[in-house]
């Protein structure tokens, strides 16, 4: 047993150094020596003799020069092998460049997937106390489950912080419209409303001024973007901005502070912050102890991560606060959620501060990824088995010299390790210079590789490892498992026919064949959303938000005027922009439904069809009472015939009178959700819709600004083109389908490196025959149908194969990604047919070229 006290290191060292046969009888001398000086002269004198009795052995008959000189040996054995390595790429330079070139790309794009998943898991871990600080959610049951809500209680962090002595901050967190003004600058923007330890809490650091002027209810903070929106490139603080909220009170903010950039990798972050004791002023009938009114989050900070459970324990109490305020609206339990968690989970959180990760796209960009990567890997294995009959010789010789399969494997590992390596450094320079900033122009995620931080250095590594052994494994061993006879008879068929590389080009094929699917459909299926119908006439339509009821009546009555003006309507909320949620009862469960409080002639400017009953009448004080709901609100109740039924929506009961076609208020990848329509008065009107003769719409967009100008300077113009509502969401589209383009180009591109560099290495390994074939009168076209003769069953195989798989996994695809996706169709599958077709005769055409302008006499002296 080694005694407790030994200096490790130096035991080690001693083992490191000493000779074999000597290490374990010394060593015992050694450590019973050293407890002998223990009990003689304590610890600490006892390691300082036994470091001294170490040194001490360092001398020939002790020090292991053997091991030394093995070690020696192996270097200039490897040193051998890259000299030989670097020999064998210039000699061959097409499949050097295929191989490096295939593998490079590969590496790049899984770069690509290492950047985007590196990002979303350090989004917000710049954080000091993000394992301190911890957002309060909700758990309550909606629509027949669970569901988790970040939203909290306006006294929650008040009676936590008071009762909790576990809990060290608290802040309370509130996002509000306004219009910022300042001299002439007059935007819409949102601020966010927090208590004084929300900068404590988070890692904020200011550019200029202070955090602690967040104290001030008179001052304002502002990010780095809003800094050099309103100012460039100056420092602000000092000056002052004009904020108006929603209710028409304007206040006067002194900005005492700008934040530093964040970094990229963030979720939560703002653009104005001022205290929260502001909602005073921001919010009509506030009232502090009102459980019922909600706020975007609560977060707390507590003493000890220790201390969470503790906190967890005593939750339950608000948890019975807000259900007797509210017990129609009732909540199952409160919990937390770490900062340093919350943006890995907040797609599960609803109405949550953090957007979430969507693991959709990182298995997508893995599969993808993956694809490239064993298409390139294949290229290897076919070119390193074929090309290996120029090098049998030379395997041949050095197993002749006592070379056994072992060292044969090491050297061909040696060799595909440094191809690899040379791989992975262009590999890294692609996606550092190339494909990282393409994929951020396409759907600007911001990615970048940090070329010192050492998780990167890590997976690079891991990629040599992966790549170099699975690459280069099958054909070292393939190749070092041949005997010396076989290869001086010349009985061994590389070169020739090989079932081996058969299979794996087959497999190459159906990857390629999927990818390529894959591309067409994505391209099918972004003109399919483009043309989708939205349930409305969205493209005679245009809009613009509107503070108040006067602004609309204005707004109304300039508008009036125009000859291209078909209709106007006003409405609370807007199709395309967020909708309130309102929770329905029924005998069978609650049901969460969007309501939109509208004009009574909202529905026709709109074009939303009517399929039963009937709209609201004009002036009419009873059809406030009443409501139309779509399609999908009468599907999901289970209501055959919804006209006449009474439902509660929160406290208020109405009629259904009618049933409207359901329409697209979202993006296509979301479900269609039911809608009610309710009837409001103009006070509470804050979008005008004007539907426009066909054709006029540039010109009465115009129009609709010139006569905002005039009646509302002072207040910023937010409208548009209703046809223009998801245009971020088609241009992410069209991003996304350009992203499979270029995958789908790039496995054609491997692939046909790939067949070209095995039909010309197939073709150099038969010259002789072609030659032969040539001076006994052979065309061109026979000697082309012999060489593309041993590949049309691989194609054919690869295409029955690969069009089920594909058709397959691109329908599993599209139905997790899109609620609302094209039917399939075999487009794709029939256009990667012909793509790979044609790079089949377009390889052997090259070949069949190059065979028509040798000379024939130069063919038949080849060994």
């Amino acid at each position: 047993m080694i005694p407790s006290h030994l200096p490790r290191w130096f035991a080690r060292f001693f083992e490191w150094f000493c000779k074999s046969d000597l290490y374990e009888e010394l060593q015992g001398d050694l450590e019973e020596a050293f407890i002998e000086n223990i009990n003689t002269h304590g610890v600490a004198k006892a390691r300082h003799i036994y470091r001294l009795e170490v040194f001490k052995m360092l001398r020939p008959s002790v020090v292991g020069f053997g091991q030394f000189h093995s070690k020696f040996n192996h270097f200039i054995m490897f040193k051998n092998y890259f000299k030989t390595s670097i020999r064998s790429l210039m000699k061959n330079p097409l499949s050097s460049f295929i191989n490096i070139f295939g593998l490079s790309v590969a590496i790049g794009i899984c770069l690509i997937v290492y950047a985007f998943i590196d990002q979303d898991i350090s989004v917000d871990q710049f954080h000091e106390n993000k394992h301190q600080v911890y957002l309060v959610t909700a758990f309550a049951d909606r629509d027949g489950e669970e569901l988790q809500y970040g939203q909290s209680p306006l006294p929650l962090a008040t009676h936590m912080t008071a009762d909790l002595p576990q809990i060290k901050k608290s802040s309370r967190v509130q996002d509000i419209n306004t219009i910022v003004k300042y001299e002439d600058r007059v935007f819409h923007e949102r601020i966010r409303l927090v208590d004084p330890a929300f900068l404590d809490m988070l890692t904020f650091p200011m550019q200029w001024g202070s955090p602690e002027t967040l104290h001030d209810p008179s001052s304002i903070i502002l990010s780095n973007d809003m800094a050099i929106k309103y100012f460039g490139d100056l420092n602000p603080v000092g000056k002052d901005l004009l904020i108006t909220f929603g209710n028409d009170k304007t206040k006067s903010f002194a900005i005492s502070g700008v934040a530093e950039p964040f970094p990229k990798a963030h979720a939560i972050d703002f653009d104005f912050l001022i205290k929260f004791d502001n909602i005073k002023q921001a919010t009509d009938n506030y009232d502090e102890d009102n459980w019922d009114q909600l706020i975007a989050a609560t977060l707390i900070q507590i003493n000890q991560v220790a201390d969470v459970d503790l906190v967890i324990d005593q939750l339950d109490r608000y948890r019975k606060l807000q259900n007797e305020s509210n017990p129609k609206q009732t909540i199952n339990a409160v919990s937390l959620v770490s900062l340093a968690d919350l943006h890995m989970v907040s797609n599960d959180i609803q109405n949550g501060i953090s957007y979430g990760v969507r693991k959709e796209g990182w298995v997508i960009l893995s599969i993808m990824a993956s694809f490239v990567m064993l298409v390139a890997c294949m290229n290897y294995i076919n070119i390193g088995i074929v090309s290996a009959a120029k090098r049998l010789k030379e395997i041949g010789v050095r197993k002749v010299i006592g070379a056994n399969r072992r060292l044969v494997l090491v050297q061909l590992l040696t060799e595909n390790i440094l191809l690899t390596s040379f791989a992975l450094l262009f590999g890294l320079f692609l996606a550092y210079s190339l494909f990282i900033p393409w994929f951020n122009s396409l759907f600007g995620r911001g990615l970048e590789l940090v070329l010192t931080q050492p998780t990167l250095w890590l997976f690079l590594g891991s990629m040599l490892l992966i790549t170099g052994l699975g690459s280069g494994i099958y054909p070292a061993l393939y190749i070092s498992k041949f005997q010396v006879v076989g290869i001086f008879r010349g009985s061994i068929p590389l070169g020739k026919k090989s079932f081996i590389t058969k299979a794996f080009l087959t497999f190459q094929l159906i990857l390629a064949f999927i990818t390529i699917s894959g591309g067409v459909w994505f391209t099918q299926n972004n003109a399919y959303q483009a043309t989708r119908s939205w349930g409305y006439d969205a493209e005679k339509v245009l809009y613009v938000d509107v503070p108040d009821r006067l602004a609309f009546e204005q707004m109304h009555a300039a508008m009036s005027q125009n000859p291209d003006v078909v209709s106007i309507s006003g409405s609370t909320q807007h199709m395309g922009h967020h909708i309130p949620q309102k929770s329905i009862s029924r005998p069978d469960r609650d049901y969460t439904v969007g309501m939109m409080r509208v004009g009574s002639n909202y529905l026709h400017t709109m074009g939303i069809e009517l399929m039963t009953g009937r709209v609201f009448e004009d002036h009419s004080e009873q059809d406030k009472q009443k409501i139309l709901v779509n399609e999908e609100f009468a599907s999901n109740l289970m209501m055959d015939d919804p006209i006449g039924e009474v439902i509660k929506v929160d406290s208020a009961r109405y009629e259904i009178i009618g049933v409207v076609k359901s329409f697209h208020n979202r993006d296509f990848d979301i479900k269609i959700q039911p809608i009610v329509f309710s009837l409001t008065d103009t006070n509470d009107f804050r979008f005008l819709s004007v539907k426009v003769s066909e054709g006029t719409q540039p010109e009465v967009y115009q129009a609709l600004r010139e006569q905002w100008i005039a009646n509302l300077p002072n207040t910023p113009f937010r409208g548009g083109y209703q046809s223009g509502v998801f245009n971020g969401y088609f241009e992410y589209l069209d991003s996304s389908a350009e992203f499979m383009r270029a995958l789908a180009f790039v496995s054609i591109l491997l692939a046909s490196l790939g067949l070209y560099g095995l039909i010309t290495l197939n073709v150099s390994g038969r010259i002789k025959e072609f030659s032969i074939r040539k001076v006994l009168g052979a065309r061109l076209s026979h000697i082309a149908k012999i060489i593309s003769t041993q590949y049309v069953p691989l194609f054919t195989v690869s295409m029955l194969l690969g069009a089920p798989l594909g058709y397959w996994l691109i329908q599993s695809l599209f139905d997790t990604v899109f609620a609302y996706h094209m039917p399939m169709n075999y487009i794709g599958l029939i256009i990667s047919g012909v793509f790979l077709v044609a790079v089949l005769c377009i390889v052997t055409w090259v070949q069949v070229r190059k065979l028509s302008q040798s000379n024939a006499a130069d063919g038949l002296k080849v060994e």
